[in-house]
Parts: C-alpha cells; structure tokens; sequence
C-alpha cells in the first residue's frame, strides 16, 4: 500500500500571489497567481492535499512548478 501524501507545510505571499506547497515526501509545488481568497479557503480545508489536488493541480489559471526541499536545503548551504 502506498504511504499518503500529506501537506506539511505552505507558504504565501500576498503581493507576489505565490503560494508554495510542501509534502511529507520531500516534493514541493509553488503555484501562481493564486488569489488571496483560494489560499483563505486552502487553510480552512481540513484535508490540505486533498484541496490541492481539487482546487490547483487541474486549473488552468494557476501555473505550477514541482520543485524539491532536497534542493532547496543544498542551495540554502
């Protein structure tokens, strides 16, 4: 059985409309633009990945780019 993606973490900016996105597997999504009102709905959801998949993944408003916090941890060195 596969393990569950869970949403760990999430970041968003108000002014630039990026929203990042991080799961427990390491990957990472950052998504934009994202109206402030979809990130309000997004922390009142009680399962944040299942609202990702739904609300951001398909739609054609929102560019996405995977990106990994192995990556990320190696630039911040």
């Amino acid at each position: 059985m596969d393990k569950a993606v869970v949403v760990t973490s999430w970041k968003y900016d108000v002014s630039s409309r990026y929203l990042k996105i991080f799961y427990n597997n390491g990957s990472g999504e950052l998504y934009h633009p994202v109206p402030e009102f979809i990130y309000d709905n997004l922390l009142r959801s009680t399962d944040k990945a299942a609202f990702v998949h739904k609300y951001l993944e398909f739609d054609l408003h929102f560019k996405r780019l995977c990106i990994s916090t192995t990556q990320q941890k190696t630039a911040l060195l």
